[in-house]
Order: C-alpha cells, then sequence, then structure tokens
C-alpha cells in the first residue's frame, strides 16, 4: 500500500505541476489517438518540449505510440479523468477561499460542492468596498430580505430603506452592538429611526456571536466575511437550491432565539 501510495503521489505530482502534460492528456481523453503534429498544435509547445513529456507520460504507462500515433492507455484515460476532477475542484476552492478561508467547515452544514457554481467578489486595493457594493446593488428590487448581521453600514441601511419604501420586506437578526449601533451611531441612527415603524421591516436582536454575514435575497444567498477589524473582505453568492435551504434553516433557527428590538431602548 506504501508503495502504491508514493508511485500514485508521484504521478499524480509529474502531471499536474506541467499544464502541458495535462492538456496532452486531455486531448488524447477528446480526440483519441492523435499524430505528433496535431498534438504539437494543440497543446503549442516546441517539438522537443512536446516529445520530452510525451516520453515521460508514457514511461509512468498514461499513454503509448502505436502508427506513428499517440493514445491513452486504460491507466491513462483513468488517471486523466481524475487529475482533471481534482483540478476542477481545487480550481473551485482558489476561487472561493477569500470566503471559505474565514468560516471553520462544521458551520456550513451542506455539501460545499453546491457551491461550485457561486460568485466570489473580494475586495480589492483598487476597491476595498467591493462586496458592499455588490451587496447594496442586490438590494435594488429585492421583494424579500432575510439576514443575519454582525455588522451594518450607512450605505447598507440607505439602500435598505429605499428598498422598503419601494415595497420590499426585511428581516434582520442584528447582535447586540449591531442593534447599539443603529440606535446610537450618528451617521445611521436617524436614517434607522425614520424606517423602524415600517410594518415591512422587522429587526430582532440575537443573544449570540454572528461569525459571518448571511443574507437570503430573494432566491439568492449570500455569505460574507471579514478582517479582524470588522471590514468586509468577500462575499459569496449562490442560488443553489440546497444551500437556500440550509441558510433559511439557519436564520430560522436564531430568529427563534432572538428577541425584538426595541429601537427607542
Amino acid at each position: 500500500m506504501g508503495d502504491q501510495t508514493g508511485d500514485a503521489i508521484e504521478t499524480l505530482e509529474y502531471v499536474a505541476r506541467s499544464p502541458t502534460r495535462v492538456r496532452i492528456l486531455e486531448t488524447l481523453s477528446e480526440d483519441g489517438a492523435v499524430s505528433r503534429d496535431s498534438l504539437r498544435a494543440e497543446v503549442d509547445v516546441v517539438r522537443t518540449t512536446l516529445q520530452r513529456n510525451l516520453d515521460g507520460l508514457a514511461e509512468r504507462g498514461l499513454l503509448r505510440e502505436r502508427g506513428r500515433r499517440y493514445g491513452l492507455t486504460s491507466a491513462g484515460a483513468l488517471a486523466t479523468g481524475a487529475v482533471t476532477t481534482a483540478l476542477d475542484r481545487i480550481g473551485v476552492a482558489v476561487r472561493l477561499r477569500p470566503v471559505l478561508e474565514r468560516i471553520p467547515a462544521a458551520e456550513l452544514e451542506f455539501d460545499l460542492e453546491e457551491l461550485v457554481d457561486a460568485t466570489v467578489v473580494e475586495s480589492t486595493t483598487a476597491n476595498p468596498y467591493a462586496p458592499v457594493e455588490h451587496h447594496v446593488a442586490s438590494l435594488s428590487g429585492a421583494a424579500h430580505v432575510r439576514a443575519l448581521l454582525p455588522a451594518t453600514g450607512t450605505k447598507q441601511l440607505e439602500r435598505t430603506r429605499e428598498a422598503i419604501e419601494s415595497g420590499a420586506a426585511f428581516e434582520l437578526l442584528v447582535t447586540e452592538s449591531v442593534a447599539k449601533t443603529l440606535r446610537t451611531d450618528p451617521s445611521i441612527a436617524d436614517t434607522f429611526a425614520a424606517m423602524a415603524d415600517e410594518e415591512s421591516l422587522s429587526v430582532s436582536v440575537v443573544d449570540a456571536e454572528i461569525l459571518f454575514y448571511l443574507g437570503i435575497v430573494d432566491d439568492a444567498v449570500q455569505i460574507g466575511v471579514h478582517d479582524g477589524s470588522g471590514l468586509p473582505t468577500a462575499l459569496l453568492e449562490s442560488t443553489d437550491t440546497r444551500v437556500r435551504e440550509w441558510a433559511i434553516s439557519r436564520f430560522e433557527t436564531h430568529e427563534e432565539r432572538a428577541v425584538e428590538m426595541n429601537p427607542n431602548e
């Protein structure tokens, strides 16, 4: 078992560390047996580089040459499928990493494969508030918004007010510190006081830490994370049905323990 594992790691490393080798295997998987010239045109490398990689893949039993044409062996077909799947999933993990690296895996109680098609908006030096801007823009035209808020800000509250005036319904669950901000922060308190009595807005306080922003904006689920100073760093958005079911369940669990906020306290 140890020798087999070592061989598997060596083969995987050999294939995966070279985009050229991956492309050779994928081309043979898609097109069947092809000539070296056809491979060279497809892979776009110099002849010596192509031949060196073909020889290396052949030494590992992944392809063979017959009649001046190269094709996958059965082992090569199996390995190509595995490598392609692994690279696809790792690519998804890298794309989602700005959000997922800040959330313990136990907090996301669904198959992370459901996030394959999710969108991620990351804070950048050029636009440090890109996640907030995406969230704020999503509120325009929204009909029903449910959210767990670990923080809030002027832009979010202003757009919430505008959305409520346009007929949207909002259910917000906030921490004690966010509730205090809504009541007392000079840049927010007046706006919140003006909308606090709206029937389409409910705000309740959760007596627990909210680890990350969770929003259910109509059919979309948003998961937002922040750095140690509270600045937003990334926002993930998914329309997957099972992710939405999880989000609603998580929201309702917190809602059961929440207490309606008195804006005048």
